[in-house]
């Protein structure tokens, strides 16, 4: 066993203290691996920029150690016994998948901090905490008081910690299912609202699968002063960002906390246990890459937010309402054209989750709901749908951690087709590279929803294809003429109606263009229209 000790002798610093007791039998190589990522963001984070004073002691005597690569350090042993290695961490970034110390709290994902012992997969890790705050949740078990104790390192960097000087505590329960509500930050919203709708949720998404993975969950929520929205699962909670707190006065943000809490629930099936083999388990040493981002994101944000829909939370008109604005968002970006929704899954690993060459790939998450929405909606005209297949995919996959082949788990959508029925989907919109919003566009009237095209007559957006905003070219269709001549981030300082425009280049360059006009409109705008409920519509909010 490993045993770690964090403390925080001055939280202004916002360094933590710690220590590693590593027992050693034989002579060789210890080498302590600090992660370069963390689960669910396929992306180096490389936690080593925050390491300093990294020491080995043995016996009471200084030991050398050397670095093998940037997040790998190693010690040369010769004798057994005891070693002890000091670091001091800087918890400094506040989001859902980081570290924050300051002079109200200690809140920690280990993952980010701790180290793991390499070559020791099935070794197990105890942890003891001197903060100067109460330790308010931890979800490693505890041991015994103030001990708590991982069965690995996977299970250390699964695990959080927030210790507080104070914090809101709430909890519903679910059948023998009790979830637990953190609140550290000014509340702004009615307690018994929340709750109500929070456990509403947790209902529905465990009566279709038909189990909840644990007994009890934590919902860790930082509700912060200033602009944030983000949120991180694990097996046994997730932790949620949001701020400005204040504004969790108003319905529309308190449906996205709910939206973002939804979503994070569904990944304690979906992604924490139902998870390609990829990674399974995960190796926080590389990048660990995958096509399966569709499944693991896509999937997730299309259910997460029907899930607010089934369970009574918003109304249909809400919900045709956010798939509307994710079908703008999507219809306005064409990384379909140059890269699969597979392709672009692996690439995360290159430019993460910002923005980087126009048009080069498609969003995990926006793409992938409504890749997932198609999915769903070809189920449900064969008389199942995506929550029948993700409760096989429970029973099959993730249960007994056996994981998946992206193969296998597109064979369980097609055992759910009718016999006879030719299926292109997954080549066409999964392994290929065009738009699913035509197919939704035909398919969505099953549910009632009817999905228009409208050109606003914007002369530059819908007749030049452009899109500007405070006189800056933010996007150019690529089949407008404007794209042979216009570059992004060009400033417009007069603009005709036959097309004359005058720009005013970065490189200093003022340009006279006259842009011909296309047959074509470009940029449409979505509206979806409810109609009355369909048979098809009943039996997906079933």
């Amino acid at each position: 066993m490993f045993q770690y000790q964090i403390s925080c002798k001055n939280p202004a610093s916002q360094y933590l203290q710690i220590q590693v007791k590593i027992p050693v039998s034989y002579p060789g190589k210890v080498k302590l691996q600090l992660p370069i990522w963390r689960a669910g963001r396929y992306f180096p984070s490389n936690y080593a920029q925050f390491v300093r004073n990294f020491s080995v002691r043995f016996e009471n005597e200084s030991m050398p150690f050397f670095k093998k690569n940037k997040s790998l350090w190693a010690i040369e042993v010769e004798k057994s016994g005891t070693y002890e290695v000091f670091y001091e961490f800087f918890a400094g970034t506040m989001d859902a998948g980081s570290a924050w110390v300051d002079d109200q709290q200690i809140y920690l994902n280990l993952v980010n901090c701790c180290m793991e012992i390499s070559g020791t997969r099935h070794f197990s890790y105890e942890f003891q905490f001197k903060l100067p705050y109460p330790i308010r949740v931890c979800t490693l078990p505890e041991k015994r008081e103030r001990t708590y104790f991982a069965n690995n390192f996977q299970e250390v960097a699964d695990s959080t910690l927030l210790a507080s000087k104070d914090v809101i505590h709430w909890k519903f329960a679910v059948d023998d299912y009790t979830f637990h509500c953190w609140i550290h930050g000014a509340i702004h919203f009615e307690k018994q609202e929340f709750l109500d709708a929070l456990k509403r949720i947790a209902i529905s998404q465990i009566k279709d699968f038909g189990v909840f993975p644990e007994l009890e969950y934590h919902f860790l929520f930082q509700l912060l002063p200033y602009q944030h929205y983000h949120g991180v699962e694990h097996k046994r909670g997730t932790v949620i960002t949001y701020g400005p707190a204040e504004k969790l006065k108003q319905k529309k943000h308190l449906m996205e906390l709910l939206g973002v809490s939804s979503h994070e629930l569904y990944h304690a099936w979906n992604v924490c246990r139902i998870r390609p083999k990829d990674l399974l388990p995960y190796d926080f040493s590389s990048e660990d890459h995958t096509t399966a981002g569709w499944i693991l994101e896509g999937i997730t944000s299309y259910m997460g937010d029907l899930y607010l829909l089934k369970s009574g939370v918003v109304s249909i008109q809400d919900f045709a309402k956010k798939i509307q604005n994710t079908i703008q968002r999507v219809s306005e970006d064409f990384g379909w054209r140059n890269s699969s929704i597979l392709e672009s899954s692996f690439d995360t690993w290159v430019d993460g989750y910002h923005a980087s060459a126009p048009d080069r790939k498609q969003n995990i998450y926006a793409n992938g709901a409504l890749i997932a929405l198609g999915i769903d909606l070809m189920l449900l005209a064969n008389g199942s749908s995506l929550a029948a297949v993700m409760q096989k995919a429970w029973i099959r996959f993730g249960k007994n951690n056996r994981g998946y082949h992206e193969s296998s788990f597109w064979n369980l959508i097609l055992l759910e087709l009718s016999t006879g029925v030719e299926n292109d989907f997954y080549t066409t919109y999964i392994s290929g590279k065009n738009s699913i919003i035509p197919y939704l566009k035909e398919n969505l009237p099953s549910l009632g929803l009817n999905l228009e095209e409208r050109f606003e007559d914007d002369f530059l957006r819908n007749t030049l294809g452009i899109i500007v905003k405070d006189s800056e070219i933010k996007k150019i269709h690529p089949d407008s003429f404007a794209y042979q001549v216009l570059m992004l981030g060009d400033q417009i300082k007069s603009i005709n109606t036959n097309g004359t425009l005058d720009i005013y280049r970065l490189n200093g360059v003022d340009h006279h263009f006259n842009i011909k006009k296309s047959e074509n409109q470009f940029f449409p705008t979505y509206h979806i229209q409810v109609s009355k409920a369909t048979p098809i519509r009943e039996a997906w909010l079933a």
